[in-house]
């Protein structure tokens, strides 16, 4: 008895020593297959769309998920994986789609490819056919696809209309109010009301062009909600000449495929929109030689730099000098001081430059009625400057305050001592013997703050908007950034320049890189300093 009982002890609890490892075992299968289908769908789209890059990485990643979680090993990787794809995606893709975007074209009137292009010209292009039958049309949706539902005047036969052509109703699913058609079985009829009331099904029956005659290029455009007209494109596209032709004045505008237009040779005039074409390096050029761009980008780009550099020696002597002074033995209430101090680092940027934006107001803000003058601080030039550079040394310093004081507490005694024994004053003790010391923990930081205030785009946009303007808002203002200037110049309506953009966008990339990279190189020599 007693060499059984243990026996059957051990067979009891073997079932719940196992049922942990089942059970993660079901977790990881399901979440792991949770992932596998969002891969597979997103493979699918990518297959759909024609987008070979997209497919070969979704199914690298399939693959690669899979083999990293259902093999044993590889726990690196396990922890690893998720943040290779995200760095690859949201780091790695969108830095070299911006430079491929800089060697481009791409913006306003060359969104699109060559063939997309031709279908836009001819589709805002329309000319009625002379003579041509007008026709009685009722607007019909199935599924959320919108289609026209036409009668022909003269046979009264009724077909349904959709981009692709025309298809005959059988009579038994007409719907009719007397003599008037109003319907078909299947289809739900749309009135006025219903389309004004749904943007999108609005749009696809603007869009609506069911073809008459594919020989003669003519095809049915609504008038009204009940009447559509046959109509003809105003150009066509002769492949021979890769040339559009104007069907009315017999104009050729032959297609430029180093600008992504098609141009009248005679008159120079271009047809909208064009398309996407490579343009090497003429971007970059753009910017210097260009003289409406290079008056509005060198200037843009000295202030950032010198916007970059001040804050960060502004925020970090004033942390610097604050840490010190709360060093001071003699000096009581020490944390109320410091909880007063970073307060500021406390609170929302948003609402902090939002709330200085309405001090500094010429008209109502309070700094001016505290000084009983009418100072416009937002909007000159040189006065916007100096407030934004204010306001965000009020926003960074406490941030320096905070590692400047921990960094002071690391420096040695006995080396301030020592260098007081050989007769050095205060000053030169902090200068040969703290700072340096200091550098050494603060000089990455210093970096990554010249770094962060290069593209400080929210303070900016918030605070002053970029202004004050001394002209359009698409040559850059006083306080603009570089990254200011970039959305601007990328997303300005009707004038997207959004390959100019990217370039300035690497450009941003490449000194931020080659500055940071540098302040790097020259924290090693401080830590061997420090040595």
């Amino acid at each position: 008895m007693t060499d059984t009982a243990p026996a059957v002890q051990e067979e009891r609890e073997a079932p719940a020593s196992r049922s942990p490892g089942a059970g993660n075992l079901i977790i990881k299968i399901i979440l792991v297959g949770l992932i596998d289908a969002l891969l597979i769908y997103c493979l699918a789209q990518a297959w759909t769309a024609g987008w070979w890059p997209a497919v070969v990485f979704f199914a690298i990643v399939l693959i690669a998920v899979n083999a990293v979680y259902f093999t044993k090993g590889n726990l690196p990787l396990k922890y690893l994986i998720p943040g290779l794809v995200f760095l690859i995606v949201y780091q790695l893709f969108m830095m070299l789609f911006t430079a491929y975007l800089s060697f481009t074209n791409y913006g306003t009137g060359h969104l699109d490819s060559k063939d997309a292009a031709i279908v836009a010209i001819q589709a805002s292009n329309v000319v009625p056919v002379e003579g041509g039958t007008e026709y009685a049309v009722v607007p019909i949706e199935q599924n959320g696809t919108v289609s026209m539902l036409v009668t022909d005047p003269a046979t009264n036969q009724v077909r349904i209309g959709t981009n692709e052509g025309l298809t005959e109703v059988p009579a038994g699913d007409v719907q009719r109010d007397g003599d008037r058609v109003t319907g078909v079985s299947g289809y739900q009829s749309l009135n006025l009301a219903s389309l004004s009331g749904n943007p999108d099904l609005k749009a696809q029956w603007d869009a609506l062009s069911p073809p008459v005659n594919a020989d003669e290029g003519t095809y049915l455009r609504a008038i009204s909600i009940t009447r559509a007209r046959e109509a003809r494109s105003g150009f066509t596209y002769d492949e021979a000449q890769d040339a559009m032709i104007n069907t009315a004045t017999g104009e050729v505008y032959l297609a430029n495929n180093d600008d992504g237009a098609f141009i009248n040779a005679t008159t120079g005039q271009r047809l909208n929109p064009g398309w996407t074409v490579g343009v090497g390096f003429s971007n970059y050029v753009k910017l210097l030689t260009d003289q409406t761009i290079r008056e509005s980008f060198l200037p843009i780009l000295l202030w950032t730099f010198a916007f970059a550099i001040l804050t960060t020696f502004l925020n970090f002597s004033l942390g610097l000098a604050l840490a010190l002074i709360l060093q001071e033995r003699r000096m009581r209430g020490k944390g109320i001081y410091r909880v007063l101090l970073i307060i500021p680092y406390g609170l929302p940027v948003i609402l902090t430059a939002l709330v200085w934006q309405g001090m500094l107001n010429a008209d109502f803000g309070i700094v001016n009625q505290i000084l009983g003058a009418n100072i416009q601080w937002l909007n000159d030039p040189w006065l916007a400057k100096f407030s934004v550079l204010m306001v965000n040394l009020w926003m960074g310093f406490p941030y320096f305050f905070l590692v400047c004081s921990g960094a002071l507490t690391s420096v040695p005694a006995d080396l301030k001592e020592a260098a007081f024994v050989d007769g050095a004053s205060s000053r030169h003790a902090f200068r040969t013997v703290v700072l340096p010391l200091l550098l050494v923990a603060t000089a990455p930081l210093l970096v990554t703050t010249f770094a962060f205030n290069f593209n400080n785009y929210t303070l900016i946009n918030l605070l002053t908007g970029g202004g004050p303007f001394s002209g359009s808002a698409i040559n850059g203002g006083s306080t603009d950034l570089l990254i200011n200037y970039t959305l601007r110049v990328a997303f300005t309506p009707a004038n997207q320049q959004m390959g100019l953009a990217s370039a300035i966008a690497m450009l941003i990339f490449v000194i931020v890189g080659s500055v940071s990279a540098y302040g790097f190189r020259l924290t090693r020599k401080l830590e061997e300093i420090g040595r």
